[in-house]
């Protein structure tokens, strides 16, 4: 079978387009996106669509701009009008902490969230290829995940108000070069795609061909194939929640909505953990990735709670058990002293329920650090020992830390005695925590000894904690 025609059967059996739609593409000027952006123009007519090019110079490399004047060539001799963004990335990776693969991806849908609301555009498609789709499933794995990462990269999805396609996902990274070749494509090369230092590319040029090599030669095929099965199951699982939470929703507004505590208890784990999912989406209107922390307080609230105690979490979204109810609701300032958990940017401000707010910023080490170390009101600690997510909380019963300067465990009980805290202000203190739940930082007080910068140490995390007037 042709390229053109597996890619026209993919279409049709994902239901990807629609006769007249307006897609916008995005092209790099990669091998990939100049296949994708190829085989559009040749089924254009067929389906009446409308195309539009979109690229993005990142000005992370010199030969950035290069790129963008060969896309206007390519929008040019297809005769389709073509949108070009410049983004300082570099820039915005060292203001936020980001990985440059997380800053370009939140900066590509940012700019494509706008020009789809100006365009008028009907879809968005990427050029995502079954190669991207096995790397994507090992990354999630890796960092650790359930169906949902499992499932790798979904043909089509919603995403902040839009549509997103993935059409090549069929189509392996060897076709896609050979196409480029027998048409003489003449695609650009990005020179990062072959630097070890990024994750996805260890994935890539280590990781896989040693599995090929050493297990399966068949690896790709499999690891696609158990990802559209995933993806099956996942697709099931979220329309029974669907069904699950129709049936304990007791009221919905736009900014609350209240569930049946004994109908929450009364499903599996798996499907509360869905229908809370579910929730969150229908009252921030795009779905809100939580982090399994976050998914294991909310299952304790709603399972061994009591009246009266809440979870806030990021979005400004807060969940309260109240008598027989669990309320979820956005927008509403939580109670002093109460339970909290609420994720951390690394980048920013978070304000906390107890009259305070905790800033961070990921930075290179710099000569002052250790000046900047010795304020009682701020941690700088080492940034690659740190799993994410960061989490903030108050207190729980057996918290321990290793006090700085210090060898042995401590429980947080004792070492508020020990600093002389008064019993009514302990559980108002803020615990920075990492992904796996240990305590990086007492804020205000002292920062666990396991964080520590050293000679090694290349970026830290700097945090810091401001009391609020009039709270």
């Amino acid at each position: 079978m042709s390229l053109v025609n597996q890619f026209r059967e993919y279409l049709q059996e994902q239901k990807l387009v629609e006769h007249g739609d307006r897609i916008i593409l995005g092209v790099s000027g990669g091998p990939d996106s100049l296949t994708m952006l190829d085989l559009f123009v040749k089924i254009k007519d067929e389906y009446q669509l409308e195309l539009i090019v979109f690229h993005l110079n990142h000005m992370f490399r010199k030969e950035a701009q290069a790129e963008a004047d060969f896309v206007v060539g390519k929008a040019q001799e297809y005769n389709l009008p073509e949108i070009i963004e410049a983004f300082d990335l570099p820039q915005y990776i060292k203001k936020e902490g980001l990985s440059p693969e997380e800053a370009a991806r939140r900066v590509r849908f940012k700019l494509l969230k706008k020009w789809v609301e100006r365009a008028r555009a009907d879809k968005v498609a990427l050029a995502h290829h079954r190669d991207d789709l096995v790397e994507t499933v090992f990354l999630n794995l890796l960092r650790g995940t359930g169906l949902k990462g499992l499932a790798g990269i979904k043909p089509i999805s919603e995403w902040e108000g839009f549509t997103l396609i993935h059409p090549l996902l069929p189509i392996k990274r060897q076709q896609i070069e050979e196409y480029c070749q027998k048409k003489t494509l003449n695609p650009r090369l990005d020179s990062t795609n072959l630097e070890i230092i990024y994750t996805r590319n260890k994935i890539r040029h280590r990781l896989l061909p040693y599995l090929e090599k050493e297990f399966n030669p068949a690896l790709k095929e499999v690891v696609s194939r158990m990802a559209e099965i995933v993806r099956a199951e996942d697709n099931f699982l979220s329309s029974l929640a669907g069904e699950k939470l129709r049936s304990v929703m007791l009221e919905e507004s736009s900014r609350q909505i209240i569930l049946s505590l004994a109908g929450l208890q009364g499903l599996a784990t798996v499907l509360r953990n869905r229908v809370i999912k579910a929730v969150l989406a229908r009252l921030k209107g795009n779905n809100i990735d939580l982090y399994y922390p976050s998914y294991r307080a909310i299952d304790q609230l709603i399972t061994r709670g009591s009246t009266g105690k809440f979870i806030g979490l990021k979005g400004n979204i807060r969940i309260k058990r109240s008598y027989d109810r669990l309320i979820i609701e956005k927008g509403l300032p939580a109670e002093r002293t109460m339970e909290f958990l609420l994720e951390m940017p690394l980048a920013g401000e978070l304000v906390l329920p107890v009259g305070k707010k905790i800033s961070s910023e990921v930075r290179p080490i710099f000569h002052d650090w250790l000046k900047e170390a010795g304020k009682q009101r701020a941690c700088i600690c080492d940034f690659e020992l740190i799993e994410l997510p960061l989490l903030v909380r108050n207190r729980r019963k057996g918290d321990r830390f290793i006090p700085y300067g210090m060898k042995g465990e401590k429980k947080i009980k004792d070492f508020f005695i020990d600093q002389k805290v008064p019993v009514e202000e302990r559980d108002s203190i803020p615990l920075v925590t990492d992904g796996r739940g240990k305590i990086i930082w007492v804020a205000g007080l002292r920062m666990d000894d396991r964080y520590r910068v050293t000679a090694r140490t290349e970026r830290v995390l700097k945090l810091a904690i401001i009391d609020l007037e009039g709270i």
